[in-house]
């Protein structure tokens, strides 16, 4: 039976062929989808714990008094680092204070979002990626000094070495200004984000008049899968009443984001299926139709209904096997030559948020669960297809399929 099917697959090249790049153009349209969507997760998450760190604690009413860049709902620094101390799997640990601020340069002005960090935040954020002109902050020197975004250079016509004044609010709201020099400039790929400035932790505390105060402690974990684990003792070691403890999943744009993802993901593996599904079927029930005639005659020589099915559902499984392979195979070879360059789609994504650095590029996963999942969707297709479009030709009497 498997030479006959073999047999019947070669006498008839060109149908088989079409029929087979159907299979391999759905399979690896498949793969390429669900590449993309993983891609595109893996980055939100990546991106957005740079910012947030995998566990943050904050006041219970900070993210109110956030969205006013109020300063007010802040705690001691080492108060919330004593929560970490000893825990394995934590990487670092990090105060942040978010504040608003006007920058002036000589007699130009720009509104700006300030930010001030730590050492480790050079790696925590990876500013080794973002930095376009001169160097990150040193913490070994007490002379003040800033980072810059790229908007705000090209606002105010910066320089390496320029000297700026920030004006802002401490927290007791009485208008506090020093001077700074810039050591450097940065640009992300939100070009939102180049908006801002960066402080050192030390200086902008002295700014805002909260020496030793800091209204964000971010954790950073060695491996994201310990972050329950962490996030349970800091949690425990916390009073509730005067912390917020959160994992990076319930913080921000990460929480819409982790919401939204997985049912985009569902959505679109199920929109690729079915196209994908209908146009391998619909292919294979037009090989069927062609072939009524050929039933007749096997019929008319004496073959069983059940051998005739076995037959022919033998070649669609053949087909769609080997097209799926191949579809699998250039799938997997588009997917890794997007690994490696990226689908660029420009300025687009800016729109989803001014807190995380959604990048203009999305490098493409290619999961294995993706390419099982496509595997079985080709094999399933080709075999179901097949088998129902078979069944009622073979109902009929070798008469009137040859008639047909």
């Amino acid at each position: 039976m498997f030479k006959m099917a073999l047999r019947n697959i070669f006498r008839n090249g060109k149908r088989s062929i079409l029929t087979m790049t159907v299979v391999i153009i759905g399979i690896a349209g498949v793969v390429l989808g669900l590449s993309w969507v993983s891609g595109a997760e893996s980055t939100f998450v990546e991106e957005g714990t740079k910012f947030t760190g995998e566990i943050r604690i904050t006041r219970p009413d900070f993210e109110i008094k956030e969205r006013a860049m109020d300063v007010s709902s802040n705690f001691e620094y080492e108060q919330a680092k004593a929560s970490v101390k000893g825990l394995k799997g934590v990487k670092s640990a990090v105060g942040r204070i978010k504040f608003g601020g006007v920058i002036f340069s000589e007699d130009d002005d720009y509104t700006a979002m300030g930010m001030a960090v730590e050492q480790d935040d050079y790696e925590n954020i990876g500013f080794a990626d973002y930095m376009i002109e001169g160097r990150f902050l040193d913490f070994g020197s007490s002379e003040p000094e800033v980072l810059v975004g790229e908007r705000v250079k090209e606002k105010l016509d910066l320089k390496i070495g320029d000297e700026i004044t920030v004006l802002t609010s401490t927290q007791y709201s009485e208008m506090s200004a020093f001077n700074y020099k810039i050591a450097g400039f940065y640009r992300f790929d939100n070009s939102r984000m180049n908006r801002s400035f960066y402080l050192k932790l030390p200086d902008a505390q002295y700014l805002l008049n909260m020496e030793g105060a800091v209204t964000e402690f971010l954790i950073y974990t060695y491996e994201l899968s310990m972050t329950d684990r962490i996030f349970s003792v800091v949690n425990e070691r916390l009073d509730a009443d005067e912390f917020l403890v959160l994992p990076w999943q319930k913080i921000g744009m990460n929480e819409y984001m982790t919401r939204m993802l997985p049912v985009m993901k569902t959505v679109l593996s199920l929109i690729l299926a079915l196209l994908s599904g209908v146009g391998i079927a619909n292919t294979m029930v037009m090989v069927v139709f062609e072939r009524k005639k050929e039933i007749g005659v096997l019929k008319a020589m004496g073959m069983k209904n059940r051998n005739i099915m076995q037959l022919l559902t033998l070649e669609g499984m053949i087909i769609g096997f080997a097209g799926t392979i191949l579809g699998l195979i250039l799938g997997s070879l588009i997917s890794y030559y997007f690994m490696v360059y990226g689908v660029e789609i420009g300025e687009a994504m800016e729109l989803v948020s001014a807190d995380i650095n959604v990048k203009s590029t999305i490098y493409m996963k290619l999961k294995l669960s993706s390419v099982i999942f496509a595997f079985v969707l080709g094999l399933a297709t080709a075999f179901s297809a097949t088998a129902i479009s078979v069944v009622p030709e073979i109902r009929k009497e070798a008469v009137e399929n040859m008639r047909n």
